[in-house]
């Protein structure tokens, strides 16, 4: 299947249901990313981790500092092996999004031939990769199952976002077709 064309949202819907089979979750179950990328042999290591493999700490300290905004974590090809690197400074339900979402990566076969550094030495990515990672990291987080679950039960952002350990606005995201839903349905149930 090709990584750009082929992987309707419906697909990766499944995808992210069977990874969240596999490991044993429900729909309400926050998934664990660092258990996911265990589960397919990619190591995860912060910078200060780097530290001890030759990482200038300087390096490690631009980007906990005013490098934050610009780097958040990689999926890295090493052989035929891969190993995410992440940004430990960020907020953890960030980090867990980062992890995800580079899972995503993973989980869809998104070549590495697609990372290009520009000339301000800043990654820049094929923006339909991007977008197809964020949407599986979206459906392992929190699952269509559960929002459509949560948007019926007239849960907050707040709730969502403690169920699932994300953040509120990773919340608000993944919660708003599933409320466009609900809201519709509900409209229709007091017509009848």
């Amino acid at each position: 299947m090709s990584a750009k064309k082929g992987w309707t949202q419906a697909r990766m819907r499944e995808v992210a249901k069977e990874e969240r089979d596999e490991l044993g979750l429900d729909p309400f179950d926050p998934l664990d990313p660092y258990e996911l990328a265990e589960a397919h042999g990619i190591p995860t290591y912060t910078l200060t981790d780097l530290l001890d493999h030759g990482l200038d700490p300087e390096t490690r300290d631009h980007f906990h500092a005013a490098g934050a905004r610009d780097w958040s974590a990689a999926l890295v090809p090493l052989g035929t092996a891969r190993v995410i690197v992440e940004n430990e400074s960020h907020l953890e339900v960030r980090r867990r999004s980062n992890i995800a979402h580079e899972m995503g990566h993973h989980l869809l076969e998104h070549p590495f031939d697609s990372v290009i550094l520009g000339e301000d030495h800043k990654e820049q990515f094929d923006p339909a990769l991007e977008k197809q990672a964020a949407f599986i990291s979206g459906e392992l987080l929190v699952p269509d199952e559960g929002a459509r679950k949560a948007a019926y039960a007239g849960w907050d952002n707040a709730k969502v976002a403690r169920t699932f350990n994300v953040s509120e606005q990773f919340a608000q995201m993944r919660m708003y077709g599933a409320r466009v839903i609900a809201a519709r349905a509900a409209k229709k149930y007091s017509r009848t």
